[in-house]
């Protein structure tokens, strides 16, 4: 298995604070979702996808002249977007995303990820500084077929929405995913049930020693 670890790369390019990033890896042939990550999208249809101009389509194997399915997805063989050559759209997360991942098929250096964030708006280029990552665009290859893994670099950065841009057919991803940072009440009740489960051991030991005397 060959894993990129790309690194604070991702150029800031608008409101972004000195020293901010994004980091990026990449795992070639694995699928998302990783440990963690629950998947949000899976390309059934467009109802989540927001298109900013050009054709975006979602697509089902084989293979076509309009782009080809990620050849790590799993399970093989199900629909996935494809934003055609000229064409973009943008993806909305939940407020409070921490995290994202997707499965990014036959990667070109004609393809642009756009990522926004609480911090800033980086682009990511294959090929480029900002992911140094083979990309001649091979259907097959765990070099241009992958797992795709976004986080931020500052203390509670947050992501808001990505953009698929491509001049050329095609930028293909599926099986979008995010972990979302606790929420309040969420973290709240975690500490109780750790108390109680502190509580109960205490608990058990006292009866324990009590018996043992």
């Amino acid at each position: 298995m060959m894993k990129t670890l790309l690194g604070a790369a991702a150029v800031a390019l608008i409101g972004a604070p000195a020293m901010a990033a994004v980091v990026v890896s990449f795992d070639a042939g694995l699928a998302t979702p990783s440990a963690g990550y629950t998947v949000i999208d899976t390309f059934d249809n467009l109802d989540n996808v927001t298109v900013n101009y050009g054709t975006v389509l979602i697509m089902n194997p084989p293979a076509t002249s309009n782009g080809a399915p990620p050849a790590n997805s799993v399970p093989a063989g199900t629909s996935y977007l494809s934003v055609l050559g000229g064409g973009s759209a943008t993806i909305y997360f939940a407020p409070d995303t921490k995290s994202f991942q997707f499965d990014w098929g036959s990667i070109d250096t004609y393809n642009t990820l756009t990522v926004t964030s609480s911090t800033g708006i980086y682009t990511i280029v294959p090929g480029s500084s900002s992911f140094p990552n083979t990309a001649d665009g091979n259907q097959h290859a765990h070099g241009t077929n992958g797992r795709v893994t976004v986080w931020g670099d500052v203390a509670g950065e947050t992501f808001s929405s990505i953009t698929l841009t491509s001049g050329t057919n095609s930028f293909e991803i599926d099986n979008l995913a995010t972990i979302a940072v606790p929420e309040p009440a969420t973290w709240a009740m975690l500490i109780v049930g750790f108390g109680l489960v502190g509580f109960a051991a205490r608990r058990r030991e006292q009866r324990l020693a009590r018996a043992i005397s």
